[in-house]
C-alpha cells in the first residue's frame, strides 16, 4: 500500500511528514529554509499568492517574521487546505491567511493582483511550467516578485533508471525541470533580477539526518503514524531519495525574480 492511496496527500501522509518536517510542512527544512528562500528580500506589507501552500507553515511563518499584509494559500488537496486554515485559526492569523482548494489549471486571479508569488517545492507537480510562468507574470504587479523554491533536476533529459525508481517509489506526480530550464522560462517571460541557487548538497545532507532520526529518535513516532510495513516502505523511500541526491540528479533549488 502507498502512503499516497488517499490522495496525494491523505491523513499518514501529512502525520508523517508532519513529525518528520514538522507542523504545517509538506517539504524539507521548515522555517530555517524558508528564511534561505528569503534572503535579501523585503517583503514587508506586501499581499503574497502562496502555490502550492500546503498545511499552511510557509504562509504563517512569513506574515510572522517577514511582516507580510496578507497570504492566499491555494492547493487542490482538501485535507492539506482543511489543515491550514485549522492551523491559522491556531495562531490567530485567520483573518490575513486565507487558504483555498483549487483544481489544477491556470492561476484564476486578475492582473496585477498580487506583490509577491511565493511557493515551496509545489511547482514540481505542475507539467507547463512556461504556461505557469507566463501567468504569474500576469498577475503579478509591476515591480512585483516571484520567490520559489522547488524540487529539480540537473537536465532535462528523461529521468535515469534510478530516478524514475524513486520517483515510482514516492507515487506522487514529480514533473521537474532543471535549474537552467526555470532560469531560461522566467528571461523569455521577461523577468528580471534573476537569483538561481542550487540546493543538492544541503539536501543531501538533511535527508541523511532525517533518516537517521526516522531509524532512531523519530522510529516509534513513525511507526505509530503508519505501523510496521509502511514504515519500512518510508525507510526504503528515504534511501532512493539520497541515492539520486548523491548521483546529483535530483537538485533542489531556490530562484527568485523580477517582473518590471
Amino acid at each position: 500500500m502507498s502512503l499516497t492511496d488517499e490522495g496525494h496527500y491523505g491523513p499518514k501522509q501529512l502525520n508523517l511528514l508532519k513529525v518528520v518536517w514538522g507542523e504545517g510542512f509538506l517539504s524539507p527544512g521548515g522555517t530555517d529554509e524558508i528564511d534561505e528562500i528569503m534572503t535579501g528580500v523585503n517583503a514587508k506589507d506586501k499581499t503574497v499568492l502562496d502555490i502550492g501552500c500546503g498545511t499552511g507553515g510557509a504562509a504563517l511563518h512569513l506574515l510572522k517574521k517577514y511582516n507580510v499584509k496578507s497570504v492566499e494559500g491555494i492547493d487542490p488537496e482538501p485535507l492539506v487546505i482543511q489543515t491550514a486554515n485549522q492551523l491559522a485559526i491556531k495562531n490567530n492569523l485567520q483573518d490575513v491567511a486565507i487558504f483555498k482548494q483549487i483544481n489544477p489549471g491556470p492561476l484564476d486571479y486578475d492582473d496585477e493582483s498580487f506583490d509577491m508569488i511565493f511557493s515551496k517545492e509545489a511547482f514540481l507537480h505542475i507539467p507547463d511550467k512556461e504556461a505557469l510562468l507566463k501567468n504569474v507574470h500576469r498577475i503579478l504587479k509591476p515591480g512585483g516578485l516571484i520567490v520559489v523554491s522547488d524540487w529539480m533536476r540537473m537536465d532535462d533529459n528523461p529521468p535515469s533508471k534510478q530516478m524514475q525508481e524513486y520517483i515510482d517509489a514516492e507515487g506522487l506526480d514529480m514533473l521537474m525541470c532543471s535549474l537552467e530550464k526555470y532560469k531560461e522560462l522566467l528571461q523569455e517571460n521577461n523577468f528580471t533580477d534573476i537569483v538561481i541557487k542550487d540546493r543538492n548538497d544541503w539536501y543531501l545532507k538533511k535527508a541523511k539526518k532525517e533518516l537517521e532520526d526516522i531509524e532512531g529518535p523519530l522510529y516509534q513516532k513513525v511507526l505509530d503514524v503508519l505501523g510496521l510495513e509502511e514504515t519500512i516502505g518510508a525507510i526504503d523511500i528515504w534511501k532512493k531519495l539520497i541515492g539520486v541526491l548523491e548521483i546529483g540528479e535530483h537538485r533542489p533549488g531556490h530562484f527568485r525574480a523580477k517582473k518590471n
